[in-house]
C-alpha cells in the first residue's frame, strides 16, 4: 500500500513538472499561455478560420505527453515486472512434471511481503537465545561436532549451484536434517538422507507450526525430499518427494533451480533469510 500511495504521488509531480515545463516552453516561444482561457478562445478561433499554425506548437504537446508517459513508466516498472513475471517461475514444484518415484508435494502460491515480515512474535527470550548463541559460535556444542555427513557438502553444492541459500541443519523434534536451505519467495527446502520419515514429518509439522506461530499473513512453503538409497520407500508423505539416488535428486534440482533474486526482490530477501537464521537459533534451545 505504501509503495502504491508513493507511485501515484510521483505520478502527480511528474504531471505538475510537466505542465510547467509545457507552460514556460509555449509562453516563451509562441507566447501562448497554456492556463488562460483567452488564449485557449483565440487558438479555436484561428483553427476555426484554418490559419495555418506552426508544427512545432503541436509537437510540444506531442513531446510533454511523451516525456509524461516515460516517467510514468519508470516509477511504476518494479511493479509492471512483477505483474509481467513469466508464471513458470512461481509455478508451485507440484504442477512441473515429477520423477514417478515420488509423491506431489502441494505448495500454495507463494507470497512476497514488502521488506520485512510484517510482525514477528517470537518469545521473549530471543535476545537471551540470540547472545547465548553467539557466546557458544567458537565452541559448539558434542551434538554440533558430531553433526557432518559425507552427502551434507554434496547435496549443498546440488543447491547452491542452483540458487539456493543454504543454512546450518538444526535439529527439529529430534530429526537432524541433511539439507535447510531457503529460496526466493519464502521457499523452505528440508531433506535427509535414508532417515525415518515419521521423524521427518513431524519436524515439518514444527516448523510450520512455528511459522504460524511468528508471521502474520506470510506463507512459508516447506518442500522436503528424501533420498532413499536402501529402498524402503515405494511412495511417501504427500508432502515428501522420495528419490532413489543423489544423482536423480541433482537432476531434478538442476531442473528446478530457484527464483532469480531481482534488484526489486533483494531487500525482500534478506529479511526472510534472517528471519529463518532466527527460527534456525530458537529451534536449537528448545
Amino acid at each position: 500500500m505504501k509503495n502504491k500511495l508513493e507511485h501515484i504521488l510521483l505520478s502527480i509531480l511528474l504531471g505538475l513538472s510537466v505542465l510547467l515545463g509545457l507552460s514556460f516552453w509555449l509562453n516563451t516561444i509562441f507566447n501562448f499561455n497554456i492556463f488562460c482561457a483567452t488564449h485557449w478562445d483565440e487558438f479555436a478561433r484561428l483553427q476555426a478560420a484554418k490559419t495555418p499554425i506552426s508544427t512545432g506548437f503541436y509537437m510540444s504537446f506531442v513531446i510533454a505527453l511523451f516525456i509524461f508517459v516515460i516517467g510514468v513508466y519508470f516509477i511504476y516498472r518494479s511493479t509492471l515486472k512483477q505483474i509481467l513475471k513469466p508464471k513458470a517461475q512461481n509455478t508451485p514444484l507440484s504442477e512441473i512434471d515429477q520423477p514417478e518415484t515420488k509423491l506431489e508435494i502441494k505448495t500454495p502460491e507463494p507470497m512476497v511481503f514488502d521488506k520485512r515480515p510484517p510482525r514477528l512474535n517470537l518469545p521473549n527470550n530471543m535476545a537471551q537465545i540470540a547472545t547465548y548463541n553467539h557466546a557458544r559460535q567458537e565452541q559448539p556444542t558434542k551434538n554440533e561436532q558430531n553433526n557432518t555427513n559425507p552427502y551434507n557438502p554434496i547435496i549443498s553444492e546440488v543447491f547452491s549451484n542452483n540458487g539456493y541459500i543454504v543454512k546450518p541443519n538444526p535439529k527439529i523434534s529430534g530429526f537432524v536434517p541433511n539439507l535447510f536451505a531457503i529460496g526466493n519467495n519464502e521457499i523452505v527446502w528440508i531433506g535427509g538422507v535414508d532417515c525415518d520419515i515419521e521423524k521427518m514429518v513431524l519436524a515439518i509439522q514444527k516448523l510450520n507450526s512455528l511459522f504460524k506461530e511468528t508471521l502474520e499473513d506470510i506463507q512459508i512453503n516447506i518442500n522436503a525430499f528424501i533420498v532413499d538409497t536402501l529402498n524402503k520407500y515405494d511412495s511417501a508423505n504427500n508432502d515428501i518427494f522420495v528419490f532413489k539416488s543423489i544423482e536423480e535428486l541433482k537432476d531434478f534440482i538442476n531442473q528446478h533451480p530457484a527464483d532469480d533474486i531481482t534488484e526489486t526482490d533483494q531487500e525482500s530477501f534478506d529479511a526472510y533469510s534472517e528471519y529463518i537464521d532466527t527460527i534456525i537459533q530458537y529451534i536449537k534451545n528448545i
